[in-house]
């Protein structure tokens, strides 16, 4: 099966599905971010993921902060809610999405961090100024917004 990919440019969402999902930002007590190492591609990316029905966003990110990394967090804030129309993700089932999120900053407040798990290869602690090159594009316009102090990102 192919890894995850990326396709850019003015048409690359042309055929795509609209999914809606959350990212989390979770610094700790140095300022250091958790990122997760994808087991679909050789990515970092936040705990993110996909809203299922029934949910709001906010149960949606707390979900899959605990399923891609076992840590039970608190939201703080809300962050921004973040899209790109000529970004279209491809994951490894063929499936071609334009992804809109809302992305938030939380604390841990329980749970033990996983090692590893169907959907998360690595967890790290990253500092701001040694982030790893292989972030994905929506994770690394997240943490870019973040670290740059914007609130409350609309695009």
């Amino acid at each position: 099966m192919p890894d995850l990919a990326f396709e850019t440019g003015p048409d690359a969402t042309k055929n795509a599905r609209i999914r809606f999902g959350c990212s989390v930002i979770i610094p700790d007590d140095q300022g250091r971010i958790l990122l997760q190492k994808r087991t679909d591609g050789d990515f970092w990316s936040l705990p993110a993921g996909g809203m299922d029905p029934g949910e709001t966003p906010t149960q949606t990110a707390i979900r899959e902060v605990r399923e891609e990394t076992g840590l039970e967090v608190e939201l703080i804030r809300f962050l921004g809610l973040y899209s790109d129309p000529e970004l279209c993700t491809i994951y490894p089932d063929g499936n071609r999405m334009q992804l809109v999120g809302a992305s938030f900053l939380a604390r841990i407040v329980g749970g033990k961090m996983i090692a590893s798990n169907e959907e998360t290869a690595e967890l790290r602690w990253f500092a701001p100024d040694a982030l790893p090159e292989n972030i994905t594009p929506l994770s690394r316009i997240r943490l870019r917004s973040y670290l740059n102090g914007d609130n409350c990102h609309v695009d």
